[in-house]
């Protein structure tokens, strides 16, 4: 279920070409970034970060087969590109190390008949992840590919806010282009909810007329690398859905 999910509602963005930074996109330090160059449309999002000494490219596009994430740092590109049909996905051509461990859904057979669509936690969902990285370009495009997870389990994420939560990640890693071979890794955990009651899927006399909604929450990327800890916590909430499709 959890490829089904992840491939239904990711958003990435068109080529993105190496500029070299100017100071007048600089931040006030080396390690702070500003987001420059932003543009999207239905199925694309690009966007910049800049600093003194690095510019990053953020490119992402998405199609019916997969979602392809790309990184320009430097003049250095990563890419990393995630299958839609099997939930897999690759880093330069390379096998990512994922880990789904999917949600589990409670059975509970009670019924009222004033539906409530106050939230009651279900379970949790997490995709652990574990990568070599060797320099600024793979951490970017590796943090870049964990945040856009969240939006993939339906989560309404803002672009903004994907943009910002990126800067905020890169500005935490705080090192140079080249760092010593590392790993980089962490979790990715979500929180499945469900509505306090059952409500009536309009379709009466079917055998699921009456069912629970669910929606995914309390979303958060949790990261370690060279002995620095990351969280990414994201407020925004999913959308309410049935689990099971209506039937006659």
């Amino acid at each position: 279920m959890m490829a089904s999910v992840l491939c239904s509602s990711l958003f990435v963005a068109g080529p993105a070409s190496f500029i070299n930074p100017s100071s007048s996109f600089a931040a006030e330090n080396d390690t702070g970034y500003t987001i420059v160059n932003s543009s999207s449309t239905a199925n694309t999002h690009n966007f910049s970060l800049v600093n003194l000494n690095n510019k990053v490219d953020v490119d992402m596009v998405e199609t019916d087969e997969s979602i392809t994430i790309k990184t320009i740092t430097n003049g250095e590109e990563n890419t990393i590109i995630y299958n839609k049909s099997d939930g897999s996905a690759t880093l330069n051509g390379e096998k990512m190390n994922l880990k789904v461990s999917e949600p589990e859904f409670v059975i509970d057979e009670s019924l009222s008949l004033f539906a409530s669509d106050t939230p009651v936690y279900v379970s949790s969902g997490n995709v652990s992840f574990a990568e070599s990285v060797d320099g600024l370009g793979k951490i970017v495009v590796v943090i870049t590919a964990a945040i856009l997870l969240a939006k993939a389990t339906g989560i309404a994420i803002p672009k903004k806010v994907v943009e910002t939560k990126v800067a905020d990640a890169l500005s935490w890693a705080g090192i140079g282009t080249t760092i010593a071979m590392n790993t980089f890794k962490g979790n990715l955990t979500y929180k499945l909810y469900r509505t306090t009651d059952k409500f009536n899927t309009g379709y009466p006399g079917s055998i699921n007329q009456y069912q629970y909604k669910y929606r995914y929450q309390d979303f958060s990327v949790d990261a370690t690398l060279v002995g620095k800890s990351l969280n990414i916590y994201f407020d925004e909430v999913g959308s309410w859905w049935f689990q099971d499709k209506t039937m006659r």
